[in-house]
């Protein structure tokens, strides 16, 4: 019967080393599968850090060209002031330069009145001289 038993021990399948090599096949797919989302967590989070930086850049450009803006802005309100208080100096300018000619338009007539009159009292002066130069030779 020793005999027997040992055949059926002999007879029966031992499955511990078939069981070990796939226990062993699966911690290493885990192993594998593991470092494969570690790499692409690495990579991915390089990535978003990269992409981070990136719009951190270009919300600082934003605001720069607000702030450029702001200035244009402000520059171009004082300019559009300067420009009204120009016109209106301006306008007062060709006010005054239009009574100015008028003026001196006012001012040329009455002297060519003056000087018609200064003609006038010319030639009456040159009468009473000549009428007196002649009446002083008629007395005589």
């Amino acid at each position: 019967m020793a005999l027997g038993t040992r055949r059926s021990r002999r007879s029966s399948i031992d499955i511990w080393p078939g069981f070990v090599d796939a226990l062993a096949q699966l911690l290493m797919v885990i192993i594998f599968v593991l470092l494969v989302f570690t790499a692409g967590q690495f990579l991915l989070s390089d990535a978003l850090s990269g992409r981070d930086k990136a719009l951190q850049q270009l919300q600082q450009q934003v605001n720069e060209l607000s702030d450029l803006l702001a200035v244009e802005k402000r520059t171009g309100a004082e300019l559009r002031e300067g420009a009204a208080s120009l016109t209106s100096q301006l306008q007062a300018a060709l006010t005054e330069r239009d009574a100015l000619r008028t003026r001196v338009g006012e001012l040329a007539a009455r002297a060519d009145q003056e000087a018609a009159r200064a003609t006038e009292a010319t030639g009456k002066l040159r009468d009473a001289e000549t009428t007196r130069a002649r009446k002083p030779a008629s007395r005589h």
